[in-house]
């Protein structure tokens, strides 16, 4: 089992979890970059990254999300209404990229 926080503040939020399976970004708040390699220094690879889970649409939950997904092909897990409201955050990303959560 995994679960491993990334970062934690104001400035960026993210953490891993997972198994040999299965593993899962619940957040992207800093940088694509900083995320990757925050990723590396834990010793996990980023493609094997299945989803991105975003809680909600303040900026340190979802700035590096959008970079993270185009890059690895990683679908993001997300509400309605944080998509509508946090969009702007992920820039230009595949529809297919984006699966609506309650």
């Amino acid at each position: 089992m995994i679960f491993c926080s990334l970062y934690s503040g104001s400035s960026g939020n993210s953490i891993l979890v997972g198994s040999e399976r299965t593993k899962i970004l619940i957040d992207a708040g800093l940088s694509g970059k900083k995320i990757i390699d925050g990723l590396q220094e834990v010793g996990q690879n980023p493609n094997e990254i299945d989803g991105i889970f975003i809680t909600h649409e303040h900026s340190d939950h979802i700035n590096g999300a959008g970079v993270i997904a185009r890059k690895y092909d990683i679908p993001i897990y997300i509400t309605p209404e944080s998509y509508k409201a946090g969009a702007s955050k992920l820039g230009q990303i595949d529809k297919s990229l984006i699966k609506f959560i309650d």
